[in-house]
């Protein structure tokens, strides 16, 4: 038997205004996010204050960024009717690498401004977004935003609720489920080696965007989205390109770490 969904995406109304699930999943994933975040920071012993301020620089380019890249993908149509309906985050849809590149981008700017390394700096932030992605799915999967394709498993879901974005009373693969339970290993994956000796600084960030890039490429497989290239999906194909980020990222980090350890080890032979 599949699993029914049947929950309105609003959760309740405040002054007229709509407050949806995704909205304060949303909100608990950053909550979550932040204190892991400021977990490690404090644990590196980095600059006070600076998760604070790159909560609000990564939150609006996050934002901002998964935003646009969703509705390029999936709402030009609205879009054209209605140019403020970039703005409207609150009726859900943020793609994840559109997220993710731009957060980045403002976490990278923001760590040279304040003099700390900017891959120390993704290090810190990598198991936060693993874990604050993770919860941000189940908001997913409440609204039917991101949903798969039609299936036949014991496990699927079916959409009830009109207001559901996902294809009501046909059962589907819960890929908002499959992503977030990944996701929660890939987190969990991170806390468990940040300590270890051979995560040179950037290693840890490397991982995270490999993993990320591998779990997706693979659920997409089950996401009811057009091929573009040689049946492969955007996601799939911006994936892809991740995924050799990230392979350049572990490089330049071992790269690093040898130019550092190379000078003392040096000086121990001549010693």
């Amino acid at each position: 038997m599949p699993f029914v969904i049947d929950i309105d995406p609003v959760a309740f109304r405040v002054a007229g205004l709509d407050i949806r699930w995704y909205g304060l999943t949303l909100v608990l994933a950053m909550l979550v996010a932040y204190s892991v975040a400021d977990h490690e920071a404090r644990r590196r012993r980095l600059p006070a204050g600076i998760v604070a301020d790159a909560v609000i620089w990564v939150a609006v380019a996050a934002l901002a960024g998964g935003r646009l890249l969703y509705v390029l993908q999936n709402g030009l149509p609205d879009l054209a009717a209605d140019p403020a309906h970039l703005l409207m985050v609150w009726t859900g849809g943020l793609s994840f690498y559109g997220g993710l590149v731009a957060g980045a981008l403002a976490l990278v700017v923001l760590a040279r401004r304040r003099g700390v390394s900017w891959m120390a700096a993704l290090d810190v932030a990598a198991p936060a977004a693993a874990i604050g992605q993770a919860i941000g799915h189940v908001g997913c999967l409440i609204g039917g935003d991101s949903a798969g394709i039609p299936t036949t498993v014991p496990w699927a879901v079916v959409y009830r609720n009109p207001a559901a974005m996902a294809p009501l009373d046909t059962p589907l693969h819960p890929t908002q489920a499959y992503e977030a339970i990944a996701l929660l290993g890939l987190f969990v994956a991170l806390w468990a080696i940040r300590r270890r000796p051979f995560m040179a600084p950037g290693a840890l960030a490397a991982t995270y965007l490999g993993g990320l890039a591998s779990i997706r490429f693979v659920l997409f497989f089950l996401r009811d989205e057009p091929s573009v290239l040689l049946g492969l999906k955007t996601a799939q194909l911006i994936g892809i390109a991740i995924g050799i980020a990230a392979v350049g990222l572990a490089v330049l980090a071992r790269r690093r770490s040898h130019s550092v350890l190379a000078p003392s080890a040096h000086l121990e032979v001549v010693a």
